[in-house]
């Protein structure tokens, strides 16, 4: 057995700093800004993101991978956004 192999898998709410938000939803003005400023007010910073607008569909879509900037567990992330997905009507996921 090596080190490697013998370390712990984190659990859902084991803090860790590097998260990817993915969402869909009906497109409309404000979702990026809603995300942006909920990561910034959080303390996080965008490390990557692509987003882009379906006209077939109407969705709009979204991946943000980001850090968060002090120690915060993905489930206390997923809690303070959901207030966002809602106002958007999002299918969202916040994972590691």
């Amino acid at each position: 057995m090596n080190a490697q192999s013998s370390a712990a898998v984190p659990s859902a709410d084991a803090p860790a700093d590097q998260y990817v938000l993915t969402l869909s939803c009906p497109d409309k003005q404000g979702i990026v800004h809603a995300v942006s400023s909920y990561l910034f007010m959080t303390g996080c910073n965008i490390e990557d993101s692509q987003q882009f607008g379906d006209h077939d569909t109407g969705l709009f879509f979204m991946r943000v991978h980001f850090s968060a900037g002090e120690p915060v567990t993905v489930d206390k992330l997923r809690a303070s956004f959901a207030a966002i997905g809602d106002a958007f009507h999002m299918d969202w996921q916040i994972n590691r």
